[in-house]
Parts: structure tokens; sequence; C-alpha cells
């Protein structure tokens, strides 16, 4: 893999995760919205970010096809990693997630400080609303680890066992959520813990951008002198100079 390639590679997967930490955090606070107007501005929120990680997916699509006659077998494979943990999760937020968020973007609010009621905030939590997007997440962090940490066939069982825990993350995250469906009107969204997880999702968002940069600038480094050092060396035979 080039230098150019793999920086370019591995900081549209980073930034593809930050935007979904962020879609999840938007995407999971919709419910605890107190008033109409502040949901239906989360709504929209959570709909700009989903677009531009469309936007995203499209110019990555775009270097794939791009790339491939450098290197087919990795563009395969990267496109193969891509589809399955970028693009069908994708589809999912397209097909579920989307038609509720854009009922929720088109609510009427009749004052700046109606509250939002039982039916909006329990409309806001349903499971084909939240978890694609959660989902999203989960193997976005995925694809930006290979993207970014290399490993190789050696680790291909390390490698499987999270791809299953990766398989049965949507099922726990649609339990936990359907429990948060039915208990939405005892929780206003005031509690401690709410403002806790966004610190921690801001927080995260930070350390993963700067490390991955560092991460992603040592390692083009890395190939960089690898690539100098398989250079052929040429050597030139020049003829003495003649005596006089």
């Amino acid at each position: 893999m080039s230098v150019p390639v793999y920086v370019v590679n591995a900081s549209m997967a980073v930034l593809l995760l930050l935007l979904a930490l962020f879609a999840g955090l938007s995407a999971g606070c919709l419910a605890f919205r107190r008033t109409t107007n502040s949901l239906k501005r989360t709504a929209v929120l959570t709909l700009a970010i989903l677009g531009s990680m469309t936007l995203l997916a499209a110019a990555k699509l775009i270097m794939l096809i791009a790339t491939y006659s450098y290197r087919s077998w990795f563009v395969l494979d990267n496109a193969l990693l891509f589809f399955v943990l970028i693009l069908l999760p994708t589809a999912a937020i397209a097909y579920y997630s989307l038609p509720r968020l854009i009922d929720l973007a088109k609510l009427m609010i009749k004052s700046p400080e109606e509250t939002a009621n039982r039916t909006k905030r329990r409309a806001a939590s349903e499971v084909a609303l939240v978890v694609p997007v959660q989902v999203l997440v989960i193997e976005a962090f995925l694809y930006a680890s290979i993207q970014v940490f290399p490993l190789g066939m050696a680790y291909r069982k390390e490698m499987l066992a999270v791809g299953l825990a990766v398989l049965a993350s949507p099922a726990l995250l649609i339990w936990r959520q359907s429990i948060r469906h039915r208990r939405i009107h005892r929780d206003d969204g005031t509690a401690v813990s709410h403002k806790v997880k966004r610190v921690l999702v801001f927080t995260m968002a930070c350390l993963l951008l700067a490390f991955g940069i560092i991460y992603t600038m040592n390692n083009a480094k890395t190939l960089s002198r690898a690539a100098e050092r398989d250079l052929p060396v040429h050597v030139t035979m020049m003829n003495p100079p003649a005596k006089d």
C-alpha cells in the first residue's frame, strides 16, 4: 500500500467514526429533549450528520474506484469491508431511521417553550430509529480500527472473535432500547448520567481524533522508510578517464 493511499484511507475511516459517534449521541438524546423545539432541532442536527456521513461514504467509494488499477486485491478487500461495516448499516438507517427522523424534523411548534409530550418522546425513542444509528457507531469503530491498525492474517482468530461480537451487538442494542422505550416517561433527561455520557462522547471523539492522526502519521513514516529500503539500487559504470 502506498503512503498517500494509506493516509487518505485511514483519515476517511477516522472521520467516519467521529461523525458516527456524534450521530449516535444525537439519536440517543432525541427522546430526552424537554421541549418540542429542542426535539425538532436535534432531529435536524442528526439528519445533517447522517447526510455528511453519506457524502463522505460516497467520496470513499470514488477513491476505491480510482485506486482499483493501483492494487486490485487491496481495493477489493477494502471494498468488502466497507460494504459490510459501513454501507449495510447505512442502508438500514435509510430504511428505518430516516423516515422517523424526517417526521420529527417536521414537527409543528406552537410555542418555543412547548413541552415535548409523552407521545413525541416515545416516537423519538423507537427501536427502529435509534438502534441502526448505534449499530453504525460500533461498525464504524471496527472499520476505523482495521484501516488505521492493519493487523493482517496473523490475527485472524482475534478478528473473528471481534466480528462475532459485532454481529451480536444489534440484539443487545435492541433489547436495551426497547426497555428505554417502555420507560421513557420516567426519564426526563435531566439525570446526571446523561450529562456524563455527553462529556464522555466528546472526550472520546477528541482522543480518537488525536490518536488517529498521530498513529496514521507514524505508520505513514514507517511505510515510507520501508518503500525506500525496497527501492532497487542502480549502479552506473563509468569508463575511467584516458591517460595522457
